[in-house]
């Protein structure tokens, strides 16, 4: 029997037999893993996870700390999901559509709004045709990927509401990633986020590239030449998706200094997208705010294994590391003084009287550290920024990052994408998307940002382009019919059956205003 007929079964046992909502099983059905004696006990006791503790309890591996630990989040968010049905608004003119968190999937939402932004991948998604079933059931579960994919691009793209629960969609990753590698995408509780981001790119790539036999080139990460030039860094040793960075580099470019010249280890080819990570872990489920700086534009000649482009760039970025690295002890004063007159101006401002000429003295003194600190290094990559752009052939502009904010053993992800047209920062955290000042969004990427990818000048021109044509959709949702003529490009991409049915869900929802 396959996946998706056990799954079907299953909700026609409890929709039919059990009269329950669809939307109830679908959610319980993820978190149980289609385990229909623990999803008996979920959806038929009075506590809703009360029968999830009588099941597990009697298991061999039952974990009381770690069952404790996620039951009052779980139960809490459940009691709301049955209980008090959240009404999704209508969202803002000029703001992307939200996608809420599925599950143990806090990876899930900034996962999809990063390949969202990515047009040419886009296309190739909205485009695909479904395979035939000379791969059985692998094909069906490849075709309902796919299908389910194009769904929630639709969604972003013409609905209307604030966000949307692609429920159906992080089903269908479990299921094909299961059958394809063997493994759980989203179980991230054993996997960094990177990880989680590659396999689920190689997802998109078996599908695209319509090979499920899992053989390919191994030199390249990807089968897709598209993939493969759009995310993978290629030089002698390795290919990767990614350049891991360690707090201890302090910054982006003594990061690149130390591991690309001085270990002699050049690049042959930059992807369009390069993808940066700082590893914050000090211990399991822990991590450190201390600060790692970075500039929005990276002039990255100096890394490639090009003598004639790189060398000239080489020595200026020797020289600016050499030079400043001397000046830390400086820095890490400057920063002490800083802090401690941010403490006494939050601290001063919490007194319920206070004398306001010596609240902006306090503030004024704060700013002028502030100020000098951005002067010092690691914090001043502008100053090697100006030596090196006028010759620069291989510029990078920041364009999407992803942070993490953590409370105790708790930790949310959340991401800041930057959108060229209207010249703003939004955040993405889980529903809610809000416009933040670059201010705000750098200050937070210091002490929490994990991830930073920037775009090659050719890519941002694209990414532009494609950001210029959202907005003009975005002016036009209201007016979308099913008799509609579109006369945009990207609309006409998706498949005209999921454009109907997003459609006509979408006049649904207006009505409902």
């Amino acid at each position: 029997m396959s996946i998706q007929t056990k799954q079907k079964q299953i909700i026609d046992y409890f929709v039919k037999e059990k009269e329950k909502k669809e939307e109830l099983v679908l959610e319980i059905g993820y978190q149980c893993n289609w385990d229909k004696p623990l999803m008996e006990q979920v959806l038929g006791g009075d506590d809703l996870l009360e029968g999830q503790y009588q099941y597990y309890q009697n298991q061999d591996d039952f974990d009381i700390e770690y069952f404790s630990e996620n039951y009052n989040d779980q139960k809490q968010r459940l009691d709301q999901f049955l209980d008090k049905p959240e009404k999704i608004k209508k969202k803002n003119k000029g703001y992307p559509v939200g996608i809420s968190n599925l599950g143990n999937g806090c990876n899930f939402s900034y996962l999809l709004q990063i390949i969202f932004y990515n047009p040419k991948l886009v296309e190739q998604i909205l485009q695909y045709k479904k395979l035939d079933s000379s791969f059985g059931d692998l094909s069906q579960s490849n075709n309902q990927f796919m299908n389910l994919f194009q769904i929630v691009i639709a969604n972003q793209l013409i609905s209307n509401q604030q966000y949307f629960k692609p429920t159906e969609f992080y089903q269908a990753i479990k299921d094909f990633e299961r059958q394809i590698l063997n493994s759980s995408v989203l179980n991230e509780n054993f996997r960094d986020i990177i990880e989680y981001f590659t396999i689920f790119l190689k997802l998109i790539d078996y599908s695209l590239s319509k090979n499920l036999e899992k053989q390919h080139n191994q030199q390249n990460i990807f089968m897709n030449e598209y993939l493969e030039k759009q995310y993978t860094i290629k030089n002698d040793n390795m290919n990767q998706i990614q350049l891991v960075m360690s707090i201890k580099h302090y910054q982006i470019y003594n990061f690149l200094y130390k591991e690309i010249i001085e270990n002699k280890n050049k690049i042959k080819e930059l992807p369009e997208n390069l993808i940066f990570t700082i590893e914050r872990d000090i211990q399991q489920n822990k991590k450190t705010e201390e600060k790692f700086y970075f500039p929005q534009k990276l002039y990255l000649d100096f890394v490639l294994d090009d003598k004639q482009t790189s060398k000239q760039a080489s020595l200026k970025v020797q020289k600016y590391i050499t030079e400043q690295v001397k000046t830390l002890p400086m820095y890490y004063q400057l920063n002490k003084q800083a802090e401690a007159f941010e403490n006494v101006v939050t601290y001063y401002e919490s007194q319920p009287m206070y004398e306001e000429f010596i609240l902006k003295s306090l503030k004024f003194e704060h700013q002028k550290k502030v100020e000098e600190l951005k002067k010092q290094f690691p914090n001043n990559c502008d100053i090697l920024n100006k030596e090196l752009q006028d010759s620069s052939k291989n510029f990078y502009q920041l364009a999407q990052i992803v942070a993490q904010a953590c409370n105790g053993s708790e930790s949310n992800y959340y991401l800041y994408q930057f959108n060229f047209c209207l010249n703003k920062w939004f955040k993405y955290n889980d529903t809610e998307v809000i416009i933040q000042t670059e201010e705000e969004v750098i200050a937070d990427t210091i002490k929490n940002g994990i991830i930073l990818i920037y775009l090659s000048y050719e890519q941002k021109k694209e990414v532009q382009r494609y950001q210029n044509e959202l907005n003009e959709i975005d002016k036009i949702r209201d007016q979308l019919k099913l008799n509609s003529i579109v006369m945009h490009n990207l609309l006409n991409k998706i498949p005209k059956e999921i454009f109907k049915k997003v459609l006509e869900e979408n006049e649904k929802f207006l009505k409902k205003q």
